[in-house]
């Protein structure tokens, strides 16, 4: 899955095959193509890894969480027993418990979700794109993944957070391209003996493609694990 493409590269950057080389040779048009993808692959893979998701373009999401029965005074039931925060931005969610104990056969059985038809066994909240699932009644029974969650993850098409992350992307891929350039530059100035001319391209041997402005941007798509027991 990728969050941009050739044509979003020559679009938003004013990059072509044009301005860049290959073995000291103008790119072709094939090099060029073959050059965009693997940026097009590595940016969408950085972003994945930065943000911690699969990805933001919709799939689906199984995840397994432990119950924790009653572990409030007088067995009564606190927040940590009843809540569940789903390790990406969720919708289409559905929950189930397995009522066997792990003597026997997985018999998974779905929970009602609260709606405006019915009270439900749980309710689905999402804040600042971190999605909860509460129960508040049929509360999970204590025991090791016998909760599971199924839902959609990520940003439904020609939705606003999938076209902002395309051109952070795109930006990203700019970045890589600029550099590229910027070393075309210095090896032709360089090899001209034109040192007043060539100090002007040092290229930075610590270079990063996350940019303080960058991760600016894609810090509210970030996903960090929180600790705690209504993550195990």
């Amino acid at each position: 899955m990728a969050y941009f493409s050739e044509s979003d590269i020559e679009q938003l950057t004013g990059f072509s095959t044009s301005d860049f080389k290959q073995d000291g040779v103008t790119m072709t048009s094939a090099q060029w193509t073959l050059f965009c993808a693997t940026v097009v692959d590595w940016v969408t893979q950085l972003v994945n890894r930065y943000c911690n998701v699969v990805s933001f373009e919709p799939h689906q999401v199984t995840e397994y969480r432990n119950g924790l029965g009653a572990t409030g005074d007088d067995s009564t039931y606190i927040d940590e027993d009843v809540t569940f925060y789903l390790r990406e931005y969720g919708t289409g969610i559905t929950v189930y418990e397995d009522e066997n104990s792990k003597t026997g056969t997985e018999y998974f059985v779905a929970r009602t979700a609260r709606s405006t038809s019915a009270t439900g066994d749980y309710s689905v909240a999402t804040q600042n794109e971190l999605t909860m699932v509460k129960f508040h009644d049929n509360c999970p029974k204590e025991g090791w993944h016998n909760v599971k969650i199924t839902y959609w993850g990520g940003y439904e098409s020609g939705s606003n957070e999938l076209d902002e992350i395309k051109q952070i992307c795109c930006d990203i891929a700019a970045e890589i391209l600029r550099h590229k350039k910027k070393l075309q530059e210095s090896t032709t100035i360089r090899a001209t003996g034109v040192r007043d001319y060539a100090e002007m391209f040092k290229i930075d041997d610590d270079r990063s493609y996350i940019t303080p402005g960058i991760e600016k941007r894609l810090h509210k798509y970030r996903k960090y694990r929180m600790g705690g027991p209504s993550w195990w």
